[in-house]
């Protein structure tokens, strides 16, 4: 076939705009405000051999995990004996999952009996069981108290619902009806992008789209290349710490050795500390897309996202580490862990990149769950990630208050309270959060919910001991503090926890702001101004820190 390269950039931004066209299809039809609203989810087409060739950037934390699902669940069925209306349901990170609530539909895409490839969806339920409302507890030391472990089974034979199975699942959930609602928007999500991948075929012919498809993914392959070749080669290493592990006050290391030539690159984590007691423990996908998305963010992230943009890399992690664990071990808090794996790229990337690797930001999801009654007797579960504060850059401020991992929204304070018995006391920036510098990070978040019925509440964070780091004289930020409000009284709380409030008790929570860019004291007055004109920064600290005169 002759290559075209007006018809590839034709197909490869028909097959991204699938996966976006299959993204507001699984929002709009979703029940919880957790996909609806804040767009937990992430979508992907997959070629017959099962290699990626496009996913959206919904939720950009999935990048590593995708290309790897598929393989992984294949390997426990045949694709010959695959029909047209099969759908996959998996969650099991042992099975190339992620953590339990991220449930995974997987279906084929045949045309005219033809196996042309496949087309996906990850969405993250805001309850599958477990220990604590949300699923993601911050005490659990093993995956079965984690949730229903759903391994690679057929949700839908030939188009016909598989009951028993959906019946299993609802069982084992708090909010079936919600449940039963959102896995219907995934289905509904597959069911439209395999209609969209048949009238692509149609129009350019079955072969012809299967060709731009893997050349796509070639293409991809090149920029990826061609932008790693421009890093210094050499060897890069940096350690990061998590606080604990939910379960022991020792901390968790990262420690990242980072291998560069030419237009090859490799990750090694082998010194990373061993798989912990408690949930801060992620599968090898799960670390994989932390670190990927790192690579993204710092060579060109309009390279789009296919399988060519991963052969470049090579990741070293041996079984056993607390970013590649071994089963039964707990994975709820596995994205605060892979997490952490970015900061520890950042940090090696310093002398590989100089000037170009922001400091370290607020580093932690923030998972806040909770659940309980409602006063007729209905059962709700909450789950949010929550943002922080951006570290600085060589030339500009951290942003304030957003995600330095996922590109997931909050979830509005009219939409919390409509849907969940809670009143929001208060929601805004955190004053004096950032990490002081010439160019000074993001602030953290401040959120008050004050509970209105009794309920059980989790928190997974992390960032309290071990701060985010400042970059050539910039200073760290203020750390994570989290804390439950009982008769006025304030009451400390781990970052990764598990506990009771009883109806007019408040759940505080203040995330880490992002760490600075050089010297504080060169700090431009006007910079200074606007800063204390927003209320960011505080009279006392303008003058102690960056020399503010009056």
């Amino acid at each position: 076939m002759k290559y075209d390269p007006v018809k590839l950039e034709i197909l490869k931004n028909s097959f991204i705009g699938i996966t976006e066209e299959m993204g507001i299809a699984l929002k709009k039809s979703s029940y919880s405000p957790n996909i609806k609203t804040r767009e937990d989810h992430t979508c992907s087409i997959f070629n017959n051999e099962m290699q990626m060739v496009a996913q959206t950037a919904h939720q950009i934390g999935h990048l590593g995990a995708f290309p790897n699902i598929i393989k992984q669940t294949m390997k426990e069925h045949r694709v010959e004996d695959l029909k047209p209306g099969d759908m996959i349901i998996v969650n099991d990170p042992y099975r190339g999952g992620t953590h339990l609530p991220d449930i995974i539909v997987i279906s084929p895409v045949f045309y005219e009996s033809r196996l042309w490839g496949f087309v996906a969806n990850l969405a993250h339920h805001s309850d599958v069981g477990g220990i604590a409302p949300g699923s993601v507890p911050g005490n659990s030391t093993e995956i079965f108290q984690e949730g229903i472990r759903i391994p690679s089974v057929m949700l839908f034979k030939e188009g016909k619902l598989q009951e028993d199975i959906m019946k299993m699942i609802l069982a084992n959930v708090r909010t079936p009806e919600e449940r039963k609602g959102d896995l219907n928007a995934q289905v509904a999500a597959n069911q439209l992008g395999i209609r969209r991948i048949r009238e692509l075929i149609r129009r350019y012919g079955f072969d012809e789209v299967l060709y731009y498809a893997n050349e796509s993914i070639r293409y991809a392959e090149r920029r990826m290349r061609a932008e790693i070749e421009k890093l210094l080669d050499g060897v890069y290493e940096g350690i990061d710490y998590m606080d604990d592990d939910g379960i022991t006050d020792e901390p968790v290391k990262i420690a990242m050795r980072i291998h560069k030539k030419g237009s090859d690159i490799e990750f090694d984590l082998s010194d990373t500390s061993a798989q912990r007691a408690g949930p801060t423990n992620c599968t090898f996908y799960m670390a994989l897309s932390l670190i990927m998305y790192t690579v993204r963010c710092l060579t060109d992230p309009d390279i789009h996202q296919s399988e060519g943009c991963y052969r470049p890399t090579r990741t070293i992690i041996p079984e056993g580490k607390a970013l590649n664990c071994r089963f039964p071990a707990a994975v709820a808090g596995g994205w605060e862990i892979s997490r952490r794996g970015i900061d520890s790229v950042c940090r090696a990337f310093l002398k590989a990149m100089p000037g170009k690797v922001p400091a370290g930001s607020n580093g932690a999801m923030n998972q806040i769950t909770f659940g309980g009654l409602f006063p007729d007797g209905r059962r709700f579960a909450y789950y949010e990630t929550n943002g922080g504060g951006f570290g600085a850059r060589s030339d500009k401020d951290g942003m304030d208050g957003v995600h330095s991992v996922s590109n997931t929204k909050n979830t509005p304070i009219e939409e919390l309270e409509l849907n969940y018995p809670i009143f929001i006391r208060r929601y805004g920036l955190r004053e004096n959060s950032e990490g002081a510098g010439k160019f000074r990070g993001g602030l953290g978040i401040v959120r008050e919910f004050e509970f209105l019925t009794d309920a059980t509440f989790a928190t997974m964070s992390d960032r309290q001991k071990f701060r985010p780091w400042g970059v050539d004289g910039g200073e760290e930020a203020l750390g994570t503090d989290f804390a439950l409000i009982t008769g006025g009284k304030r009451k400390p709380l781990l970052t990764k926890s598990t506990g009771r409030a009883r109806k007019g008790d408040v759940l505080s929570i203040r995330t880490a702001g992002g760490g600075g860019y050089g010297n504080p004291k060169e700090r431009s007055p006007e910079a200074i101004r606007k800063d204390l004109e927003d209320g960011k920064i505080s009279l006392k600290r303008a003058r102690e820190v960056y020399g503010w005169k009056d």
